[in-house]
């Protein structure tokens, strides 16, 4: 994608025309809006800051205005780009399932014939699945399209509605399975198939915070179906500090969102919310400058960040909110695998699934089978909605109990099932569903999930103790290190809970997050090994090497947060383990007591025992060529490998790396000086760079003594 140049100021000019605030909409800003505004303010308010559209949120006490909504859009020139219509799918366990499958509700329905009427066409965003938030355990194959086919039988009725009225259906994410990239897409094809082309992909950043990482990744993968992006600020971490929607730019991975849309080539509706219990125009400027602010950073015209308005956004930790992959139960399973294939074939269901959907054009039986898509297929977008043919045929039935509920709060869940669910009710003379009984997948999954249960309650007992024993802690100022977040910070933060958990007494604590979002790591008083009155005996290379070797142990039993992202500068040959990085005297620290501490973990990432040894070597060996005594660095080096106790098929496979890592580091200096940016260019400058390149053929040439030194 070949972006414009900037031309003049102010930052606006430079920022693609799909990008510009006039073309993006703005949504969640009727029901969270902490002033309250009517439709008239609300919709004199976007026209005052620049937005032309507006995705129209809504609740039960809303409905009533909607008339007074529209009129007002219409008087102050703003689009109704979209309009929420939520279908949640119920599932099978839930005793009205057949009276709700499938079912538009007269709420949805008086909205999108009121629309049509006053000559509007919004995209119907809808969501099918309320979910838990985090990383899902996938489905079997057969498992997952059972349930993509069941999804589009619900969702059948709605795109046909609106089809008729020239309108399209945004199918977004919530949490859960129903929320993850490749159910969004199968759904789609699915009705695709069905010559439902008129359903596309809206993806909400604020439920996807574990697909963040791999968002070029996921972007790739919906960008055929993606006609909509909503942005929010994510940081990294959220998902333990509860920040997990602010405005755009305030997180600390939004400019990697941003990257990730630009150079992704995709052009659609983007979207900001107003999610909170703050003053909806401020939040939206907050977003607005924000991203204005990211798009200039990545056109490479940087500017200070913008000042908010809004200092502390208000959207409060939510203890349900976890970047743990979330497992179906067995009962889940069953249900989704099997009822789910015997519901397919049992003629009496379908045909009460789709009561309320039928359409004499497509007949049931033939909807099941992959069909070519209809002439009028058209790709879903806010912008050109294509006119359909006739309306086809619809029942009005009385909108549920349940479907009602969701629209009374703005945070109101979906109805939860008994706690003993009843079955459906009973078909006329419906085949017997087979059970299957578990496959192999699912028993290990349900032995996996068993041993991780076991190992969570493991720890909380042991955590509970120690809190027990220490008692409450405060926390002063000269205890903590506070650090400004960063991509990398909520994985550190895991990392060192899960090493003071483990045990391990090398690293400082993390304390997690202040009301700033900055990240709290506990100062280690002490004395820097590379401070003239460290104790000799921090340098003995056979105790650093016990000490990597323990820390390394500590380590092993690490599972990385899906939400995870590592610094990776320097790309090691494997990464089977996440290690420190930069294990040297200026990292390590005495304590009074003569015990050692690593410190500044902010390189960690994947890697490998060696690779983290081998950097290690040059520092404490050292490896200098300026030093060139090559008996002192060969004893010392023979010393810090028989201190971590390496055997000898391992002792070869370091003396390579000894070279790599340095001229690794050569090649990061290198690389980050290009970018005219300091520290980086001052120690080019100061020729730091040339050392390290001087270092790595030095290691080179005298590979044979190392290994002499090593195995002799």
């Amino acid at each position: 994608m070949t972006l414009p140049p900037r031309v003049v100021p102010p930052s606006q000019a430079a920022i693609p025309g799909w990008c510009q605030r006039d073309q993006m909409a703005a949504s969640h800003l009727v029901a969270h809006d902490a002033l309250r505004r009517g439709p008239d303010e609300r919709a004199r308010m976007l026209r005052r800051i620049g937005i032309r559209r507006i995705v129209w949120d809504w609740r039960e006490e809303h409905l009533g205005a909607f008339d007074a909504e529209l009129d007002a859009l219409r008087r102050h020139q703003v689009a109704l780009s979209g309009m929420w219509t939520p279908l949640p799918m119920p599932a099978f366990e839930e005793p009205d399932y057949a009276s709700r499958f499938g079912v538009v509700p007269m709420a949805i329905k008086t909205l999108i014939t009121e629309a049509a009427r006053r000559g509007y066409a919004p995209d119907l965003w809808t969501q099918i699945g309320f979910g838990q938030a985090g990383a899902q355990v996938p489905l079997s194959n057969q498992a997952h399209q059972a349930e993509v086919n069941r999804a589009a039988d619900h969702l059948a009725g709605l795109a046909r509605l609106a089809r008729g009225h020239g309108m399209c259906v945004v199918l977004t994410n919530h949490g859960g399975w129903a929320g993850e990239p490749r159910t969004l897409v199968g759904v789609v094809q699915e009705l695709a198939r069905r010559g439902l082309g008129n359903v596309g992909i809206g993806f909400r950043l604020q439920h996807a915070h574990h697909l963040i990482a791999d968002l070029d990744h996921h972007i790739k993968t919906m960008e055929e179906h993606l006609v909509a992006f909503m942005l929010s600020g994510a940081d990294a971490g959220a998902e333990l500090s509860g920040r997990v929607i602010l405005p755009f730019g305030a997180g600390s991975r939004d400019r990697w969102v941003t990257h990730a849309l630009l150079e992704s080539g995709w052009r659609g509706q983007l979207v900001i919310h107003a999610v909170g219990q703050d003053d909806s125009e401020a939040r939206l400027l907050d977003s607005l400058d924000g991203w204005e602010w990211s798009v200039d950073r990545f056109l490479r015209h940087p500017r200070p960040r913008p000042v908010p308005r809004i200092l502390e956004p208000t959207w409060p930790p939510n203890a349900a909110w976890t970047g743990r992959a979330v497992a179906p139960t067995r009962a889940e399973r069953t249900v989704r695998a099997d009822a789910v294939l015997a519901a397919q074939a049992t003629a009496a269901v379908s045909a009460a699934t789709v009561a309320t959907a039928a359409d004499p054009a497509v007949p049931r039986a033939a909807a099941a089978q992959p069909a070519p898509a209809s002439p009028d297929t058209h790709v879903p977008g806010p912008h050109v909605p294509t006119p359909y043919g006739q309306r086809a045929p619809e029942r009005q039935p009385a909108r549920t109990e349940s479907t009602a509920a969701y629209f009374r709060a703005p945070n109101a869940a979906p109805p939860r099932p008994p706690a003993t669910p009843p079955l459906p009710p009973a078909a006329p003379s419906p085949p017997p569903a087979v059970d299957l009984g578990p496959t192999r997948r699912q028993r290990r999954a349900e032995r996996e999930e068993g041993e991780r249960t076991a190992r969570e309650a493991t720890k909380a007992a042991r955590n509970a103790q120690r809190e027990a024993a220490r008692g409450p802690e405060r926390i002063g100022h000269r205890d903590v290190r506070i650090i400004a977040p960063d991509p990398y910070t909520g994985a550190i933060h895991a990392l060192l809970l899960h090493l003071e958990d483990a045990g391990f007494t090398g690293a400082p604590r993390s304390f997690g997050w202040d009301d700033k979002g900055r990240h709290l790591v506990e100062f280690v008083p002490g004395t820097r090994a590379d401070h003239p009155k460290a104790p000799e005996a921090v340098l003995d290379p056979a105790r650093i090497g016990r000490f990597m070797s323990d820390m390394h142990d500590a380590l092993e039993s690490f599972e990385p947060p899906d939400y995870a992202l590592w610094f990776d500068g320097l790309p090691p040959p494997g990464g089977d383990l996440i290690v420190h990085h930069d294990i040297a005297p200026s990292n390590i620290v005495v304590r009074a007591d003569g015990t050692l501490v690593a410190i500044d973990w902010d390189a960690a990432g994947p890697g490998t025992r060696l690779w983290d040894l081998a950097y290690a070597a040059h520092a404490f060996t050292p490896l200098y060529q300026a030093d060139a005594d090559l008996a002192h660095a060969s004893r010392r080096l023979r010393g810090l490998v028989d201190g971590y106790g390496l055997d000898d098929a391992h002792r070869k496979q370091l003396v390579p790396l000894l070279a790599m890592r340095s001229q690794r580091m050569y090649e990061y200096l290198d690389k980050m000086r290009a970018t005219g940016v300091s520290p980086w260019t001052d120690l080019w400058d100061r020729g730091i760079g040339t050392v390290w390149k001087a270092d790595a053929q030095w290691i080179r040439d005298h590979s044979d003594v190392w290994e002499r030194a090593l195995l002799s």
